[in-house]
């Protein structure tokens, strides 16, 4: 009877540790906090990274939307935003966005996603987008998670808010309407057009 009575309490001790450490792993992100470069106040831009310049736009981007799924867009190319860092070079450029490119992930999948599509031997630059300020939801400790197993690779990873571009797109592919964005009113203190003219530069 009493190696019984140990035996359940060794297994108490371990179940309760085991889940402090996981409530301890699971802390909220919080991007404003952690993100010190602030965009008026809307957008916010994480420290520069360990690398000469500044990468908005990785190779890999994530959104996770106010309902906690999981939205991923890939780019061939990188957007450098380079310079001397003022203000204004920290404005996310137009990058052409369209419904179509967003991908809903489910969250049981992230992690065979991420192995499956991401480049071997390559350093894969990935942002974990979200439309709030506070990350706690268990699909963003998931994915963070399945992100940072990469980093063996020599990946790099970082957390900021949407872009008004991200915002608008994923708007669209929910709502699953026309998007053309010559039609926006897109705000020029959050994005900037570095080769076309938007026919529209109002605050939305």
């Amino acid at each position: 009877m009493a190696r019984i009575f140990i035996g359940l309490m060794i297994c108490f001790l371990f179940l309760n540790c085991s889940k402090k450490e996981n409530q301890e792993e699971n802390i909220p992100y919080i991007i404003s906090q952690n993100n010190k470069e602030i965009i008026r106040g809307k957008d916010t831009v994480p420290p520069p990274p360990p690398i000469p310049g500044w990468l908005y736009y990785g190779t890999n981007s994530f959104i996770i939307d106010t309902d906690s799924k999981i939205y991923y867009f890939q780019r061939d190319e990188i957007n450098h935003i380079c310079g001397n860092w003022k203000k204004s070079d920290t404005i996310p450029n137009f990058i052409g966005l369209q419904p179509k490119d967003l991908i809903e992930i489910p969250t049981n999948n992230i992690s065979d996603f991420i192995k499956a599509n991401y480049k071997q031997k390559f350093k894969n630059i990935t942002y974990i987008c979200s439309k709030t300020d506070t990350l706690q939801s268990e699909s963003f400790f998931v994915l963070e998670k399945a992100i940072k197993s990469q980093e063996k690779y020599g990946d790099y990873y970082n957390i900021r808010r949407t872009t008004q571009e991200e915002d608008t797109v994923l708007k669209y592919k929910k709502s699953n309407e026309f998007y053309n964005s010559e039609d926006i009113n897109w705000d020029k203190n959050r994005i900037t057009f570095p080769f076309i003219k938007p026919k529209l530069e109002k605050t939305i």
